[in-house]
Formats: C-alpha cells, structure tokens, sequence
C-alpha cells in the first residue's frame, strides 16, 4: 500500500498547503465529534456511502447496490444526494439521473442543504436513506458509515488537497463502519488480506469490517432503442470511446479486457456536458472507422433522450468473496 510521496518539485511546494487543509477539515470534524456543532437526525435509517479521497472510487455502483438490496427486502429506499455538476432546472445531475434510469423505483433528492432535502425525502415516502458522497458531510447523522477506498491506491500519494488526493487525513477512517476496498479484482487473497490489516491499523479498529469488491461490466444497451446486448457481442468489435468520466483509463482497460479494438477514444473531463459538436466529432470518428460509438451509463445518462445511435456499457458492483450480510447494511 503506497505511502506518502514527497519527491515531486510541486509536491514538496504545495506540501504545506496539504498539511493546512487536513488540518483545517480534523478541526471541523472535532467540533462536531464534541458536540460544538448540531447533528440533526432523519426518523429513518441512513447509510452513507462515501470516500477519503476526490476522484472516483466507485461510490455511485454502491450507492445502487445498497438501494436495490434495500427495494429488494421490502423497503422503499431514497437517495440524498448534493447534486454537483447538476445542470440549471434540473433536478438530477448525471449520477442521479443515471441511478433513476436503473432503478424507476427510486426516490432522490440532491440539494447542498441535504437536512433539508433528506426531511424531503422522508415527507416523500423514504424509509432507508443512503446518502451519496456523505462521509464529510458531517451536518446529517447516518446510522452507518461506508467508505469506499481504491484497493491499490487507497490515499493517493497519501497527501491532502491540494497537493495529493485526500479530502481529509487518513486517521479520519476512524469514523467508517465499514470498508469497501473496490477495484480488488486483480489481487490474491493474501494481498487482500494484507490491505484489510493495514487499513484496520490506520483505523485503529482492529474489528472494521473490510469488503473487497470491483466493478464488472454486466451488459450492453444499444441506444436509443433500447436492446440490451451480451458482453460477447463486444469480442472483435471496433469502437470509439466517448467519457466524462474521473478515470477514462479504467474504462478503456475494461473495454479492451473484454475484446473489442479501440480505434477512437474522446475523453472529455468529469461530469462534462457534452456539445452537440462534440458528440458529431465522436460519432463521425465511429462511422470512418465502421466501429461502434461506445459510452458509459453515466455519460449515456446525460445525453438524455439523444437520437444518437450509441452502445452503453453498464457496470455493477461484484464482491470478491461473500458479501455483507443484509444486517451490515441496517436491513
């Protein structure tokens, strides 16, 4: 497990920055530890899945997977989300319009003010709540703390924002119920292992529990008609990649993994908006290349009911070995 990085020039500058900023956000989270500051509570079971570090470690697969386990056993979950990147008069932003295509049923609200918003949900009919991106939203109580850290570089190089990844200091997994180690598809048994030891000292929780998980592809869906293909008919295909995604390398990989060639790949920043340009670039790079126009749910999620013809590749959350019972979860 990568520790701290300082040998890079920028690193070493913004080094105490970092230091500031992690301290600042453990003053924060003291104030509301001891009582300075009020925590308002939801008449409901709320389960927050979030992360130590900026970018993405796979919360949104978990957040549907916690939701349908909770649909799944009776209940009528909500999620309560901040919204960011949401466009204006919208009322889902990518991810939730993501999670609302997947799972009809769902209840959402996304609002920065999410004591209000989780009071919204709750009025609406919510009866679990699981609260996206939550873990330093410190305002709403949550009956459970997830915290989804990358199995091969939980910390990033181990340093706060700005010079590293971390939104707050390591010590801060003190507050977690439960560990998922996502993207653990790679790894043996006893590097898992050695992981869930390590992280379990950081926490100084030696009974944390610690899952490891990835996220697989399950399914195509050729847009806009809507028929859902096997994987297989990926194997020998030419693509071009289209993603606004935090890790468009992961994508690729995975895309490659499962056979196809990729001959075009247009990454664009995360939670981008994407031009009408834009997108006749990338469909016109797939028609030379007599290739397939390939995107994420996600990104699929924010061209909306666009007649541009498309294939998206959908991913779920898969546990590497037994997964948490439904009592882990509060169900």
């Amino acid at each position: 497990m990568p520790e701290p990085e300082h040998g890079n020039p920028l690193r070493q500058a913004l080094w105490p920055l970092a230091l500031l900023y992690g301290t600042v956000a453990a003053a924060r989270n003291w104030t509301f530890d001891s009582g300075l500051r009020a925590v308002h509570r939801l008449p409901v079971p709320v389960v927050s899945i979030g992360n130590l570090t900026v970018g993405g470690t796979g919360k949104t697969p978990a957040v549907a997977y916690v939701a349908g386990l909770a649909h799944a056993r009776g209940r009528r979950p909500g999620v309560l989300a901040r919204g960011y990147g949401r466009a204006a008069g919208q009322a889902l932003n990518d991810e939730g319009a993501m999670l609302q295509r997947r799972l009809p049923w769902l209840l959402q609200q996304q609002d920065p003010d999410r004591v209000a918003a989780g009071a919204r949900l709750v009025a609406a009919g919510a009866d679990f709540v699981v609260l996206d991106d939550g873990f330093q939203h410190r305002r709403l109580h949550r009956d459970l703390d997830v915290v989804c850290l990358d199995a091969v570089r939980p910390f990033g190089n181990g340093l706060c924002l700005p010079a590293g990844d971390l939104r707050e200091f390591r010590s801060g997994l003190a507050r977690a119920g439960m560990l998922l180690l996502t993207r653990a598809g790679g790894l043996d048994a006893e590097q898992i292992a050695a992981r869930t030891d390590r992280l379990r000292a950081i926490a100084r929780r030696p009974d944390l529990a610690v899952h490891a998980c990835e996220h697989g592809p399950s399914d195509l869906v050729a847009a806009p008609r809507g028929e859902v293909l096997p994987l297989e008919a990926l194997r020998g295909r030419r693509v071009v990649l289209l993603s606004a995604i935090a890790r468009p390398a992961s994508f690729r990989a995975t895309v490659e993994a499962l056979g196809a060639e990729v001959r075009g790949d247009h990454r664009h920043r995360d939670h981008h908006r994407f031009r009408a340009a834009e997108l006749a670039a990338a469909a016109a790079a797939a028609r030379a290349a007599d290739a397939w126009l390939l995107t994420t749910e996600k990104d699929d999620a924010r061209l909306g009911d666009s007649e541009l013809p498309r294939h998206v590749l959908r991913i779920e959350l898969r546990f590497v070995g037994p997964a948490p019972a439904a009592a882990e979860w509060l169900l």
